[in-house]
């Protein structure tokens, strides 16, 4: 008798085991909806670099994991500078709040990101940024 109740309780223990490891993770990326929110826009933004120039960049993330920086550099006397460059990124966890961006000369790290089709917040090496979709 003895033998049968706990036999029966092992059952019934797998059973709940394996029901329970069939459940979504809320954090997985199955659909890809983090990888489609950051690759279904050109991102933008306006800043001032280290020198005092007023600069604009645009990203964009495509779903193999590569991308493009477009940075253009206004100076006082009219002239600008433009900059293209290309990069790999991939997301940090599986959680999809930061990832990491490797150019050839070094990687920015975006964290405690939140994208949504108006705007991709983050911190941006440590500095609070907010991108927004670029319209040409």
């Amino acid at each position: 008798m003895i033998k049968k109740n706990i036999l029966s309780f092992l059952l019934l223990l797998s059973v709940f085991c394996l029901f329970n490891s069939c459940e979504d993770d809320p954090y997985y990326d199955d659909y890809g909806w983090a990888t489609d929110a950051l690759c279904n826009n050109t991102w933008v933004d306006f800043y001032t670099n280290y020198d005092g120039y007023e600069c604009e960049q645009r990203l964009d993330f495509y779903d193999d994991h590569t991308g493009e920086d477009f940075t253009i550099i206004y100076y006082p006397n009219g002239m600008t500078d433009e900059l293209k460059t290309s990069f790999y990124w991939d997301w940090e966890d599986n959680f999809f709040d930061s990832f990491y961006v490797e150019y050839a000369n070094g990687t920015d790290y975006y964290e405690d990101v939140r994208i949504s089709d108006r705007y991709l917040k983050c911190l941006l090496n440590g500095d609070r940024v907010t991108f927004e979709p670029f319209y040409w």
